[in-house]
């Protein structure tokens, strides 16, 4: 029997700002979520933004706006100085001083939109070392109409989603500025630990323990999923699939679901239709008795006056629903919703936040954990992140048409979905790997959500 124990992280010379950047105890655990995706055969963590411009993008001021973005924000063009998971050394991030941001361009044969996707396809489906690549990366695919698509993809262990917008928008500050002496950014630190330390330990503990009794009752046994759970040794190739739904249409989808439940959020409204289209194109008989699960990722509000911050700073807690829930939509949107709030209420969020500070310290067991649940705990990958008109209406010298995310997936679950809104349009894009959900069942998926979302009840 192996009784080797982990035990606390072993001393290490102290990381001076000038030289790197630690983890935090929430990048430790999505680098627990990289590895784990990475040990399936899937190229890891990681999300594309993509923002489509109705003109030429000024790809020399992009250029120059990138290497001050890298040489602000060193930590995005960093190494992962990684440890073995039982020598108890936490990982961090190393600035390498010689590495630039660059800035990768593409000419598309066609403008066609499906042309930029399969190109995100292959940008997505490829593997980075990030213990030798940056966590950060940009492209400029060039289209011949003239209309230009700026991507950036993006691992998890760096940052959440949250901060991409953010991101984002200081490139183009960058772009626009005529003064180049800028100082290079620090990351605070313990940000995580000093909101912990906010809160009474009692309250800290209790909140803890809501958090297990939750997700043990939430996550046992497997997830409902859409696809087969079923993959061959064939290699990976994420396909994506992209949905709009109208400025007009979707005011009148958020009015409905404001006078439904009171919330302004379109997010629960969007996983119900999520998990009724699961319900109703997944396998009957595979499915029979499993809940319908999706994590929820909830900002920490710790970027205070948008302050843009190069760590993960979101909770995240399981959203579920049972197969009798599924039958009326409207229901099981009040239900999904009064979930949400009770996990707020009873400080959910706070108790996931306390676990994963309190595991880092024990990597195997928080490596067990997050495989258990990236293998059984979800029925797809699932984020709604609202507007992002705060980016601003142009991008580096062209207007802007419309921005969204594309997100990863791993088997078995096989899909994610990844919603937002831009100047009134609600934006929806799947990403799946065709050995386990195929084309026409991912395209038949997005069909089902929007139909039920915006017209309910769908046969």
């Amino acid at each position: 029997m192996n009784t080797r124990r982990s035990g606390p992280m072993r001393s290490r010379p102290k990381l001076s700002a000038h030289d790197g950047q630690p983890l935090n105890p929430l990048d430790l655990a999505l680098r627990c979520v990289d590895r784990s995706i990475r040990d399936m055969g899937y190229p890891g963590f990681e999300t594309q933004m993509l923002a489509w411009m109705s003109g030429r993008v000024d790809a020399a001021g992009l250029r120059r706006a990138i290497v001050q973005l890298g040489q602000c924000y060193p930590v995005i063009t960093a190494s992962l100085m990684e440890s073995d998971l039982d020598d108890g050394v936490s990982p961090y991030w190393t600035f390498q001083p010689g590495r630039e941001a660059t800035l990768h361009e593409a000419e598309l044969r066609t403008a066609d939109p499906g042309e930029v996707l399969s190109c995100a396809e292959e940008l997505l489906s490829v593997s980075h070392d990030l213990a030798n690549e940056a966590p950060l990366r940009f492209h400029l695919l060039r289209r011949p109409d003239g209309r230009d698509v700026f991507l950036m993809q993006y691992n998890h262990v760096l940052v959440d989603n949250r901060a991409t917008a953010l991101l984002l928008r200081q490139l183009n500050q960058l772009f626009q500025a005529t003064n180049h002496h800028l100082s290079p950014h620090h990351e605070p630190r313990n940000l995580v630990n000093q909101r912990l330390r906010a809160v009474p330990h009692a309250d800290r503990r209790a909140a803890a323990l809501r958090a297990i009794e939750l997700q043990g009752r939430t996550l046992r046994g497997r997830a409902a999923i859409l696809g087969t759970d079923q993959r061959d040794s064939s290699p990976v190739k994420l396909r994506i699939d992209a949905r709009c739904i109208a400025s007009e249409e979707t005011r009148a989808i958020h009015a409905r679901v404001l006078k439904l439940c009171g919330l302004p959020s379109l997010s629960m409204a969007i996983l119900a239709s999520t998990f009724r289209a699961i319900h109703h194109l997944g396998c009957d008989r595979r499915n029979a008795g499993r809940n319908y699960v999706a994590g929820i990722g909830l900002d920490l509000n710790l970027r205070g006056g948008g302050q843009l911050l190069l760590q993960n700073l979101l909770s995240v807690v399981p959203i579920s629903a049972r197969e009798e829930d599924l039958n009326d939509r409207d229901r099981l949107v009040r239900v999904l919703t009064g979930q949400l709030r009770n996990h707020l209420e009873s400080s959910v969020d706070l108790g996931v936040l306390r676990l994963a500070a309190a595991f880092h310290r024990r990597p195997r067991h928080m490596s067990w954990v997050i495989e258990h649940l990236l293998r059984c705990g979800c029925s797809l990958w699932y984020a709604y992140f609202g507007s992002l008109d705060m980016v601003g209406p142009r991008l580096f010298g062209a207007e802007i048409e419309k921005i969204f995310y594309v997100g990863p997936t791993w088997s078995p679950m096989g899909i994610s979905l990844l919603v937002n809104q831009f100047h009134g349009r609600l934006f929806f894009q799947a990403t799946y790997d065709p050995v386990l959900v195929t084309q026409p069942l991912a395209e038949a998926f997005l069909d089902h959500i929007l139909t039920d979302l915006q017209h309910g009840n769908v046969p």
